[in-house]
């Protein structure tokens, strides 16, 4: 997720719902190496196919969820034409903390996107431990307004799994 995130996929296990009209699909497959799940809209979109991402990275740095938030803008903004923070707001608690925030994108190609992006906490044993959830939904801004409850239902259904055992895979 940063340059200060460890680099190797973190295995956590997930659980989620899909919502109707999504299909999830390999990340690699859409250009999404660093993520751990994937899935785009089934629906027919001429100018770019909306998705939601989800990717887990370790944390064990001391740095604040707004921090984080930043650097997840900076990282976009890298490989992005123009982009705005929009909408910022910081949610959870002292011990999970996170953060939602609405950008606005411009792709070299001079399309206009609106990615919503949450970034939850999830405390490890020990502060060194500690994981963070990305999860983002891209989308041209029309599509974004018609697909915002679908995103705002998949991240409500994201949690721990409890249900399983150490030698069980952990896939949702």
């Amino acid at each position: 997720m940063s340059e200060t995130m460890t680099q190797d996929r973190v295995s956590l296990p997930l659980g989620f719902d899909i919502p109707e009209g999504w299909v999830p699909v390999e990340p690699a497959s859409v250009g999404a190496e660093g993520a751990v799940f994937v899935a785009v809209h089934s629906g027919t979109y001429a100018e770019f196919t909306p998705n939601i991402a989800l990717s887990i990275g370790q944390r064990p740095d001391p740095a604040e969820i707004t921090g984080i938030a930043d650097e997840a803008v900076e990282r976009l903004g890298r490989t992005t034409a123009a982009l705005e923070v929009v909408r910022r707001k910081v949610i959870g608690t002292g011990i999970a903390p996170g953060v939602t925030q609405v950008l606005r994108v411009r792709t070299g190609e001079g399309q206009d996107l609106v990615q919503t992006q949450v970034l939850l906490t999830v405390p490890g044993a020990t502060p060194a431990e500690r994981l963070i959830l990305e999860i983002a939904c891209t989308a041209t801004p029309e599509a974004a307004r018609g697909l915002g409850d679908d995103f705002r239902r998949f991240v409500g259904s994201v949690h721990v799994r409890r249900d399983f055992t150490a030698d069980e895979g952990e896939d949702s």
